[in-house]
């Protein structure tokens, strides 16, 4: 046993010299072999894995439309923080502007394929790989470092500069498009605002119309029953007025019934001619229609309402109205985070392994 033990001890200790004397050579190859995995790294197309924030417009820029927002009221579109941002992440994902983007900077390189049906497929999956791989935020209550406040796009690239380009043409068209957007959906309520009061308008002034006709109607009638009534009165030779009773006899009380409006010709014809003399001779018919005032109120108020033109004061005052400056959210380049997609330090790991492995092989066989 003990002899046994002594020449393992041999062995070993023959391998550590043979190491010892080897060192050089051993250092030589797995030097080589680092070298060869630096290069590697350095002139291999490398991917990052891309982290770019989509932030919402500050508070200061949300200001700018309280006044706006407060007199617009309900029925009026809003617009605020939230609501601008979910349409920038909404129209995002529509894909159009981003297949746009993928053809204008080359994120997909045409030369790789044959057909251009495989091309056109090719960024059309891409596209929907990029809306796929957008990110809410996020509130990891156990994890407060993968907290990500912000909505994120995240994306396998080899060319930053190619990225760069692209996602600051997607928060430009973007935008663009959703100036657009609230300019024509603006424009379309104020349309229907119009048309309301348009048709209210309308709808009074029929009313006014019908008062008016009514009413010479009724005047009508009433001239042709007083030229009746004081025909009868001249035929009976009643000049003044005088009141026809009738007394009907009960238990205990005599009722007296006077028949003024059936025997209006008991007023006596001066007074129903001068009555007929004075309706002919109104100049100002709308003082006698009752409804008339509540109608007239009711159309002057339609005429003199501003909201149309106000809306519009304040709605050119909201940065909607400046196409240089909008932003309905920014996608913010300067701060996307660049991560390789294999880092140096795993593949000078592994160039080393290889290097030893290859040394000793070198050594022992």
């Amino acid at each position: 046993m003990k002899k046994k033990t002594y020449n393992d001890e041999i062995d070993i200790s023959d391998i550590i010299l043979n190491l010892w004397d080897n060192k050089i050579k051993i250092i030589i190859i797995t030097t080589s072999f680092l070298i060869l995995g630096f290069l590697n790294f350095n002139f291999s197309n490398k991917n990052f894995i891309t982290k770019t924030n989509i932030k919402p417009i500050s508070t200061f820029e949300n200001e700018k439309y309280k006044t706006y927002n407060i007199f617009a009221g309900e029925g009026i579109v809003n617009i605020n923080r939230e609501n601008l941002l979910n349409l920038f992440i909404n129209k995002i994902r529509t894909e159009e502007i981003i297949k746009n983007g993928i053809i204008k900077f080359e994120l997909v390189n045409k030369d790789d394929f044959k057909t251009e049906i495989d091309y056109q497929e090719n960024i059309e999956q891409t596209a929907i790989l990029i809306t796929d791989q957008m990110k809410p935020p996020s509130n990891d209550e156990k994890n407060k470092n993968k907290n990500t406040p912000y909505w994120t796009l995240n994306f396998k690239v080899s060319d930053k500069e190619s990225w760069k380009n692209f996602i600051e043409y997607l928060e430009n068209q973007v935008n663009k498009e959703i100036r657009q957007s609230l300019i024509n959906q603006f424009n379309t309520e104020i349309e229907i605002l119009k048309i309301g009061s348009k048709f209210k308008l309308e709808y009074i002034e029929q009313n006014i119309v019908n008062e008016l006709d009514d009413y010479k109607i009724t005047i009508s009638n009433r001239i042709a029953f007083l030229k009746e009534q004081a025909e009868i009165a001249r035929t009976l030779n009643i000049k003044k007025k005088t009141l026809e009773a009738e007394n009907f006899q009960t238990d205990n009380t005599i009722v007296t019934n006077i028949k003024s409006e059936n025997s209006y010709y008991l007023k006596g014809y001066e007074m129903i001619e001068k009555e007929i003399s004075l309706i002919s001779s109104r100049e100002n018919e709308k003082a006698f229609i009752s409804n008339l005032i509540e109608l007239e109120k009711s159309k002057r108020a339609i005429l003199q309402n501003k909201k149309i033109e106000r809306l519009k004061f304040l709605f050119s005052n909201t940065p909607v109205a400046d196409k240089n400056n909008f932003k309905a959210a920014k996608i913010d380049s300067l701060t996307t985070v660049y991560n390789q997609e294999t880092s140096l330090i795993k593949i000078l790991s592994i160039s080393l392994i290889i290097g030893l492995i290859i040394s000793l092989i070198y050594l022992f066989l």
